[in-house]
């Protein structure tokens, strides 16, 4: 089984695996106990995680909060601008291709009585800039300036489509508003910086570049303030308490470090791979389309739709670990919203197969890939489709 599903998770790096599995052997006390050797070690690595990841997104070590990944951190942000001023209804506006870990929060938000607006993207998945602006800029329940957070995402998790991030903080900041990036699949495939991006907030999850599942973070800008979501001990900067997840956070900082360092020959090795398998495809299946692929997106990444193709084309793929777009939607059998969005009609964006590499593929496995799919297409489509 050839793996090419490295956009829902990727395996954990060999030098990911020795640190993690040296701290579950040597390094299991509490951070939190600082009245002993153990502890502060333990507290020490917390802390040299911490800033491996800040240094991964041009970050300050302490404006980093673990937690247990981008669904979280998410949460945390739209809920901890939300609560604060639920009472003076306001406007949180995002775009229609967001991922879930954005658009279900602001459904709860919007039931709770603030106003969401989702801006639609065009054919190649590109926000649409005019009615994003004029969003942001709208007057809320009659007032002016009272869009609280606009959250738009880095790297769409299905298509590889990059947006304009620095362009849309700029308009967001205009407004008077935050801007919450989902950054999660841009991690490893391009470089992220917080202050190049100019947004305010920032979620990535560690399972995407090389960590362990369970564990990722948000970065916030610093004075910047939160009304927490999981209270208690107030462990991390009091936004989210708990005991620290110490093998994890571990992993983390160690993929943060290696991303950091491998980041250009990955980006290069990703780039001449997604092109090689691309081009494969198109050669075999002269039908078939690659969603956004007039846009500008990180390598890695390619969602293909077969215009006419009988249903089930994903399950022709015996002998590759393909998906039919984010795994929190596969768990609910629904098209791709992220393709409905741009204007593919449901029948394609429900029998759409994305690709996605990794560090771990090679040049084989991705000519094996297309011959895959090429196969499947035309085992549901007839040798017309060649």
């Amino acid at each position: 089984m050839i793996y090419a599903d490295h956009a829902a998770s990727t395996p954990c790096l060999p030098e990911v695996v020795a640190a993690v599995s040296q701290c579950l052997r040597e390094d299991w006390a509490n951070p939190g106990s600082r009245q002993h050797a153990p502890g502060r070690r333990a507290q020490g690595l917390v802390d040299a995680a911490r800033a491996e990841v800040a240094a991964l997104i041009g970050a300050r070590p302490d404006e980093v909060v673990f937690t247990s990944g981008a669904t979280e951190s998410c949460n945390l942000a739209l809920f901890g601008v939300g609560e604060r001023l639920l009472p003076e209804r306001p406007r949180f506006v995002t775009i229609a291709s967001e991922h879930a870990a954005v658009l279900a929060p602001l459904e709860r938000l919007a039931a709770a009585g603030a106003e969401v607006i989702r801006i639609g993207v065009d054919r190649e998945g590109r926000l649409d800039r005019t009615a994003f602006a004029a969003a942001c800029a709208a007057s809320c329940a009659g007032q002016a300036g009272r869009t609280a957070l606009v959250a738009v995402m880095l790297v769409n998790n299905e298509t590889g489509v990059v947006q304009d991030l620095a362009a849309a903080a700029a308009t967001a900041h205009a407004a008077g508003a935050l801007l919450l990036c989902d950054a999660t699949q841009g991690l490893g495939r391009m470089p992220v910086d917080v202050t190049a991006l100019g947004c305010d907030l920032l979620a990535l999850s560690g399972h995407k570049f090389g960590a362990p599942s369970g564990i990722g973070a948000l970065w916030l800008r610093r004075g910047l303030g939160l009304s927490a979501q999981i209270h208690g001990g107030g462990q991390e900067r009091g936004l989210r308490s708990g005991t620290p997840n110490l093998p994890g956070i571990v992993g983390l900082g160690v993929a943060a470090r290696l991303a950091h360092e491998r980041l250009a020959g990955k980006v290069e090795r990703l780039t001449a791979l997604t092109a090689r398998l691309e081009g494969a495809v198109r050669d075999a299946l002269p039908g078939a389309l690659v969603a956004g692929a007039g846009a500008v997106r990180a390598p890695g990444i390619s969602f293909f739709v077969h215009p006419g193709l009988a249903v089930g084309w994903l399950g022709q793929l015996a002998t590759v670990a393909a998906s039919a777009g984010a795994s929190c939607a596969l768990a609910r059998r629904e098209p791709s919203h992220v393709l409905t969005a741009m204007g593919f009609p449901e029948d394609q964006a429900g029998n759409a197969i994305r690709i996605s590499l990794g560090s771990t593929t090679t040049e084989a496995e991705v000519d094996a890939i297309a011959a895959a799919l090429a196969a499947g297409a035309l085992a549901l489509g007839g040798r017309s489709l060649a």
